[in-house]
């Protein structure tokens, strides 16, 4: 039997505009961290939040709490005042927590504000099939599992190096 996996809490971010793409992409990439050997992930979104509570604090809870965020990049994640404001900020700069970004929609490095993101490494699916990396949503839904399998394993090792 092997030893006591080790606990790691991550906060999803992604634009409300890409919930059925974002909802697409957690559901296999939950299912590689299920059977993780290693790291038994507590994912955190909002739609934890509860009837009446206050949906601004409970985010900032959840981010306060989390050893890394997720976030789902996309055009309209950019362009979120909500996000700029409140959640990208505990990922970049001094200070920042672990972040591991996913390229959910197309997005273009040199004509669009990276919000701080340009220093970090963006997943893409990469392939001799492919002139270039792609994006989640640039991907066939046979191809979607490889996807997250690809990001599954480099999220590992990457943890293996932060814990």
């Amino acid at each position: 039997m092997s030893s006591k996996k080790q606990s790691v809490a991550f906060f999803v971010s992604y634009a409300r505009e890409n919930k059925q793409l974002a909802d697409k992409f957690l559901n296999l990439f939950d299912e590689q961290i299920g059977a993780s050997k290693r790291y038994d992930y507590k994912k955190w979104q909002d739609y934890l939040i509860l009837p009446g509570e206050n949906w601004h604090e409970e985010i900032q809870k959840a981010i306060r709490k989390c050893d890394f965020g997720l976030l789902l990049i996309s055009p309209s994640f950019l362009g979120s005042a909500y996000i700029k404001e409140h959640e990208l900020p505990h990922f970049t700069g001094k200070n920042a927590k672990p972040v591991f970004p996913v390229m959910l929609r197309r997005i273009s490095f040199e004509r669009q504000d990276l919000l701080g993101l340009e220093e970090k490494q963006i997943f893409r699916l990469q392939s001799n099939r492919f002139k270039e990396p792609r994006a989640f949503s640039e991907i066939s839904a046979a191809r979607r599992e490889d996807f997250a399998y690809e990001f599954f394993l480099q999220v590992e090792e990457r943890l293996d190096k932060l814990f």
